[in-house]
């Protein structure tokens, strides 16, 4: 009846789809990926990858080919503003401000301290043949680009899919227990019915991407970002450029220049215009240009009404579009394909009841109203730091270049507006050194147990980041030793779908414990003992990190999800009823509604 039967259809074969695939496949899941283009991205659009994403790239095996390529930590660890890059008026190539950025330079300390892995910068047009490499070794055969979903149906059991080969025409019809849309947002949530709310933008954004040798004029070779706010007004004033390797900082061949034109205007997106362009905004009118890509896209800020309608799920830009600054809609999709993967896993494999996929909704749609209301707040944050400048919407030419006169000008007042301007710009840091909406992001509700604690207090700049065990919460991140074995507490999950239980030195009661409830619920648990002193049978807290974070006495646990997320946890010794509370909980979690707990 059917000429394809698979558990998972992915339906999308970006950043977002190629994630789930990988992560499918290390659990043990067959699927089916297909995707419209003939090939990966072209474009380099996204290209931040926070430390969360690299956190879960490193659990499933990516992390070591991804760095291999990435600009390393001293190329992006600033981010520079300038009047332009270069020409030779009083005006021109001065900085107007300088902020450590992304786990860099003066950032580096919090960041190295809560993560294993540092953040980096690998375009999208990088990024995702890589990917695809991994996706394609994991699932051969099962990663099919040039194929075009046509429709699709769905009942009590399952989702029935038409794809079409693009190349051929011919039409195949695939059978899924769940359809996963990754498409952007192309197709799935709109014939699910599903509404996209928020705001739309007001404006499009013109990316060119080009070669050209700039490492004479580039601001430093720790700068990934430079925004310009040009003194002479204009058309085009304010625009940004970003470095794109393959090598970095001053000896990056490539680069994505932003900007955008005034409404009403239709820009020339042929070759010719776009290299007359790159050289005027630069101030560079001998400069070799080569052009790759030109592009055009909508800056906005919308959330679908619902992640989840009956057997298809949303993720990624199909699920919630948000502007680039934070950089957080590929991460963010990153970071949705690892929340519903290990749930669709233990759903098919019948450890879990299918109630454990409606966590995905009440975890990820809260995530995604965050990031994106951030994402959109630090866009338009940009203009509050022209504000600072003293420059305002509308204002003429003549009255800008005024300003900026005054502002470099050798006198009182002209240090006065240089303080001033370092203060305003230092409220960008909303972007730029987002830590803690990085990584400190929890789940209230959803596949986790409360345990009645309060949350740690949120920066309201973003920035300072407090390392919980609170059920909800992202592992806390201690490096710990055992024998010449050197480990990040990230490290003890694994990437094949199994729970870990992290006990203190004596483990004996919380090992039976953790037995009784695996075997009741057909789940793996590692239970992990960590001590305080050097031991060959256990994980020592070689250097206090853990103690300092983890939240429990002695005769504690905390049980950690597949996603390195905390599940649950226990302040002190469980006692003759570990057991049973442990397997409670296990199964509250893995969506069993014929259980209750009272939790610790």
């Amino acid at each position: 009846m059917f000429d394809v039967e698979v558990p998972v259809l992915i339906v999308g074969g970006g950043g977002c789809g190629l994630a789930a695939s990988i992560f499918l496949s290390d659990l043990g899941v067959d699927h089916l990926l297909v995707e419209r283009r003939e090939s990966t991205s072209v474009l380099p659009r996204a290209h931040y990858l926070n430390q969360r994403t690299m956190e879960i790239f490193r659990q499933h095996g990516l992390a070591d080919d991804v760095y291999r390529v990435s600009a390393p930590l001293a190329n992006i660890g600033e981010v520079v503003w300038r009047t332009s890059l270069a020409g030779d008026g009083p005006l021109d190539g001065r900085d107007l401000h300088r902020m450590d950025a992304f786990g860099g330079r003066s950032t580096a300390g919090p960041y190295a301290a809560d993560s294993p892995c540092p953040s980096t910068n690998l375009p999208q047009h990088r990024l995702e043949p890589l990917m695809r490499e991994h996706a394609d070794e994991r699932a051969p055969g099962s990663v099919l680009f040039n194929q075009v979903m046509d429709g699709f149906t769905q009942d009590d059991t399952g989702v029935t899919a038409v794809v079409t080969d693009r190349a051929t025409g011919v039409s195949r019809t695939v059978r899924a227990r769940y359809l996963l849309g990754a498409d952007g947002g192309r197709s799935i949530g709109a014939a699910l019915g599903v509404g996209m709310a928020g705001d739309g933008g007001a404006f499009d954004v013109i990316s060119v991407h080009f070669s050209a040798d700039l490492s004479r004029w580039w601001p430093g070779d720790s700068v990934l970002i430079t925004n310009f706010v040009s003194p002479d007004g204009g058309m085009i004033s304010r625009y940004g450029m970003v470095a794109m390797g393959p090598s970095w900082g001053l000896a990056s061949e490539e680069w994505a220049l932003h900007f955008h034109f005034p409404a009403g205007v239709t820009p020339d997106l042929g070759e010719d215009a776009a290299i007359a362009r790159v050289r005027e905004l630069l101030k560079l009118p001998d400069l070799d240009v080569v052009i790759h890509q030109v592009s055009k896209y909508h800056p906005e800020a919308v959330i679908a009404d619902g992640f989840r309608v009956g057997r298809v799920f949303l993720a990624g830009d199909a699920a919630h579009r948000q502007p680039p600054a934070t950089g957080l809609g590929l991460n963010s999709a990153i970071q949705d394909a690892h929340n519903i993967a290990w749930k669709l896993a233990a759903v098919l494999d019948g450890r879990a009841d299918d109630a454990l996929l409606e966590s995905y909704e009440a975890e990820r749609l809260p995530t995604a109203h965050r990031n994106v209301s951030w994402a959109m707040y630090a866009f338009r944050n940009h203009a509050v730091a022209h504000a600072g400048l003293g420059l305002f919407p509308g204002q003429p030419p003549e009255a800008t270049r005024t300003n900026f006169e005054a502002l470099f000008s050798d006198t009182p007042m002209g240090e006065t507006r240089r303080v001033r301007a370092d203060e305003v710009f230092a409220t960008q840091r909303v972007e730029y050194q987002a830590h803690d909406i990085e990584i400190g992001f929890a789940y209230e509700t959803g596949a986790l147990v409360p345990d009645g604690s309060p949350p740690p207090p949120r920066d309201p700049m973003g920035a300072d980041y407090h390392p919980v065990t609170r059920p909800g919460h992202r592992l806390p991140h201690a490096w710990l030793t055992r024998g010449a074995d050197r480990v990040s507490s990230h490290d003890l999950v694994g990437d094949r779908g199994g729970f870990a239980l992290i006990t203190g030195s004596v483990e004996d009661g919380w090992a039976v414990a953790a037995k009784e409830a695996a075997d009741t619920c057909g789940v793996a648990i590692t239970v992990v003992p960590i001590g305080t002193e050097p031991d060959a049978a256990r994980y020592h807290d070689a250097d206090g990190a853990w103690s300092a974070v983890k939240g429990i006495a002695e005769g504690g646990a905390v049980l950690v999800r597949p996603d390195n997320h905390i599940a649950w946890r226990a302040s002190e010794d469980g006692g003759e009823n570990a057991g049973r509370e442990l397997t409670a909980v296990l199964r509250r979690i893995l969506g069993h509604r014929d259980t209750t707990t009272t939790g610790s």
